[in-house]
This record gives structure tokens, sequence and C-alpha cells, in this order.
């Protein structure tokens, strides 16, 4: 029996259109699922937190202030403080024999003060949802908790430092300040995920 032009094999132009809408919204699913699952927030933070920390360097530079950048891990945020010159004393003189004299203030010999801008202001991760800032080490010393700062001297050079990030998926990346050199690095553990 012949077909007629009403019975013919084929689909409708909406059939067409609602087959690609739920192509395309179960591919958006999918790589916003996956995509997080492989280490991109993490990766994102780790690539902001070091141009912070590098900024902050060529801020100690171009001021001729000790910076200091100081993370709340009890809080997740952190912020950029500028250390406060001293006032000048107008009755001070220098002593008849100071060529040994250092005049080389020691780092917590002055107060610290946020700086004058929204650096100054406390600030989580941009990806704080998914990742959060495990602990920072500074030398020898490991912190998990509270505030703890890293100083970075007129020259740029910073601590020896290492701020260690983790995702919701379990994924480490470290953040290491080589000392002296103001050099950043951005580290995967080998043992990570």
């Amino acid at each position: 029996m012949p077909m007629r032009p009403s019975e013919r094999d084929g689909f409708t132009l909406l059939e067409l259109l609602i087959v690609i809408f739920l192509i395309v919204l179960i591919t958006g699913v999918f790589t916003t699922t996956i995509g997080g699952g492989f280490g991109v927030h993490i990766r994102n933070s780790g690539r902001t937190l070091a141009a912070e920390l590098e900024y902050v360097s060529q801020r100690a530079v171009t001021t001729g202030r000790v910076q200091r950048f100081v993370v709340d891990l009890d809080h997740q945020v952190f912020r950029v403080e500028m250390e406060v010159p001293p006032a000048p004393d107008p009755d001070e003189s220098l002593p008849d024999h100071a060529e040994g004299l250092s005049l080389a203030p020691p780092i917590d010999a002055h107060p610290f003060v946020p700086v004058d801008s929204m650096l100054g202001e406390w600030r989580p991760l941009d990806d704080a949802k998914d990742v959060a800032i495990r602990e920072v080490r500074i030398g020898d010393g490991v912190r998990k908790e509270g505030a703890v700062a890293i100083g970075f001297s007129i020259d740029g050079g910073s601590d020896p430092a290492e701020i260690w990030l983790r995702d919701d998926a379990g994924y480490d990346l470290r953040i290491r300040l080589v000392a002296f050199s103001g050099e950043i690095r951005i580290e995967e553990p080998e043992d990570a995920k």
C-alpha cells in the first residue's frame, strides 16, 4: 500500500529542536560537574593568589616600605598590610661614631596597617566555596589556624613560605615563595590526586 505524504518518515522541526536542546543541556551539566573535578577551581585560585603575592612583592619595591600578606586561616580571608614608617624625631642626631650603626629597622619594630585600597580589606579566594587555604608554612613552622603573615622586604624578597590550598575533591596545590629571590612557584604535589 503506498504511503500518503502525511505518513512519511522523518522528524518535525520541533522534534529536532527539542533533541538539540536536550543535548546542549546535558553537555552543559556534564562539563560543569566534571570540569571542577579535575582541579580547575584550585588551579585558578592558585594562579590568582600567586599573582596577588607577586603584586605585594612589587609593591614593597616601589613604595620602599616593608609589606606583608596576612592570611586569616579561621575565616579563610587575606589582606595586604604595610609597615608604618616611624615618625622622625627632630632632636635626634647621629652619634659621633656612626660607622657601625645599622640603619635597617627590624621588621617587627614598627606596626603594620592595611593598605589604603581594596587590597587592605579582608577578601576570600575567588573560588572560596570550592577551595580553602589549608595551611601556611613559614620556615619550619606550620599554621593551620589563626592569622599568619608573610613579610616582603623593600628589595622584593620574602620569607620562605608555602601556602597550601585544597579543593572539595581533595586536590592539593602549593604556592611556594622562595626565600630572598622573590620567586613564586605554583606546584602540584606528587601525591596529589
